[in-house]
């Protein structure tokens, strides 16, 4: 059994990876709440601008680490190489367990809560089916379990069939969204689209535009989520680069653009009102048919979002499991298919379990911090590996070290934000008693790992 993994993902592929992982539900939820914290129209679109920017100090050092290690496992590979297992150990189960388990869990549920019945007018969550030893579920529950299942299986099958399901449910968005945000600037500049009502008017506080910038975060989530695939990718010196940096910039570009349309159609006032804005803007340019076919299409990005999620999670487990710090099988390839199917389906159980228990929203809360401080380390490991080993042979981040460093100064403050909000102003401490989990857990493996060195000895 060869558990080399066959490099079968192209730029394309790798292209969809990156922007079907950001085209989630952000886009949709984040105007609305950004419009009710910021009344200017010019600072709503100068931080959606400021968000993608640094994102892109993300992105090159990302794509930096990718090109040097094109290896299965993204941040766990990376901070192996440059902080050691421990380091590795305790982002790996962070990954695993909290960040793709219940991120999975929370995107499948979101589908059959809101966009399913959104579309077809069925109300799954009103449906209760009694379970025995789990006990009573919704048909939501039970549907997201089917779709975790299926896209699970489908990732097993190949990671070819994956990479075209990405690309089918990617670029159709991708498209639609585009024209549409163009036909509603087309119609605004001509005069002739319907005008939304302007905000009342908000002092510009620190507190609103930080509100504004956590929430234009969330939407740019995702970036990364082709550096866990690297080792499938074809010519990954090349195609990590493009794809990480490529990916960013057009959906920088398709936010601001749509941002633009929300404004145009919705103006402030309008999007402050609401709780989705794409479906709301589609509505009122052409009618409640387009508001319908609106649904459908966050369907497919949500569809892609959940399938990216699936595909990257697995190559996580699987590159724990070769170190052994997961269950050794694994880091198996199965032999007829090619895919690290043990841990594909180990991550489908979780999130499945995760789905069933409702529990998934408590878990991502908690893992929530730790999230961004896994992504900030990893973007130091350019610095770590630059000072180690020099620059780069290949590939090499934009703007070293003030671009990526404008990340790490961003995330800094997204944890003091964090860390503020639970010490003044009373929010859940969840956040940080994940992030003392995560601690622990790098202390109990150094230990255990001195210890070990010292038996040896």
């Amino acid at each position: 059994m060869s558990d080399t993994q066959a490099r079968t993902i192209g730029l394309g592929g790798a292209f969809s990876i990156v922007v079907g992982s950001m085209l989630g539900i952000g886009i949709f939820l984040s105007p609305p709440e950004m419009a009710r914290a910021v009344s200017s129209p010019a600072v709503f679109l100068a931080i959606w601008a400021a968000a993608g920017l640094i994102v892109l100090g993300g992105a090159v050092a990302y794509a930096e680490l990718g090109a040097r290690m094109p290896r299965a496992g993204g941040d766990y590979v990376f901070l192996r190489a440059a902080f050691g297992p421990s380091v590795a150990f305790a982002a790996g189960w962070t990954l695993f367990v909290g960040i793709f388990g219940g991120s999975i869990a929370a995107v499948a549920l979101a589908l059959c809560q809101y966009q399913i019945p959104a579309l077809t007018g069925w109300d799954l969550t009103g449906v209760v089916v009694t379970l025995p030893a789990v006990g009573d579920v919704t048909l939501a529950q039970l549907v997201a379990s089917g779709i975790v299942v299926a896209l699970t299986g489908l990732n097993a099958l190949g990671v070819r069939p994956a990479a075209w399901t990405q690309e089918l449910t990617t670029l159709l968005p991708l498209a639609v969204l585009f024209v549409l945000s163009l036909i509603a600037l087309g119609l605004w500049t001509a005069g002739s689209a319907p005008s939304g009502p302007p905000a009342a008017p908000l002092p510009l506080t620190l507190d609103g535009v930080v509100t504004a910038y956590m929430a234009a975060y969330f939407a740019y989530s995702g970036w990364n989520a082709v550096i866990y695939v690297a080792g499938e990718v074809t010519e990954p010196g090349r195609n990590i680069p493009r794809s990480l940096v490529g990916g960013t910039l057009s959906v920088t570009g398709l936010y601001v653009l749509m941002c633009l349309g929300f404004v145009a159609v919705l103006g402030m006032g309008g999007l402050a009102s609401i709780g989705e804005a794409g479906s709301e803007m589609a509505g009122v340019l052409s009618g409640e048919g387009a508001r319908w076919a609106m649904n459908g299409l966050v369907l497919l990005c949500l569809v892609a979002s959940l399938n990216g999620t699936v595909l990257g999670g697995g190559r996580v487990g699987y590159a724990m499991g070769l170190d052994g710090v997961l269950v050794q099988r694994a880091g198996r390839l199965s032999p007829r298919t090619g895919t690290p199917s043990f841990a594909l389906w180990l991550q489908g159980l979780w999130a499945v379990l995760l789905v069933v228990s409702n529990r998934f929203d408590v878990l991502l809360q908690t893992v929530s911090l730790a999230m961004v401080v896994v992504g900030s380390l990893t973007v130091a490991c350019v610095f770590v590996l630059r000072r180690r080993e020099g620059p780069p042979t290949g590939w090499a981040a934009w703007g070293y070290p003030w671009l990526p460093g404008l990340y790490l100064a961003s995330s800094a403050g997204v944890v003091g934000v964090k860390i503020h909000g639970v010490v003044v102003d009373d929010a859940s401490p969840a956040p940080l008693l994940g992030l003392a989990v995560v601690l622990l857990t790098f202390l109990a493996h150094r230990l255990a790992r001195t210890r070990s060195r010292m038996a040896a000895s």
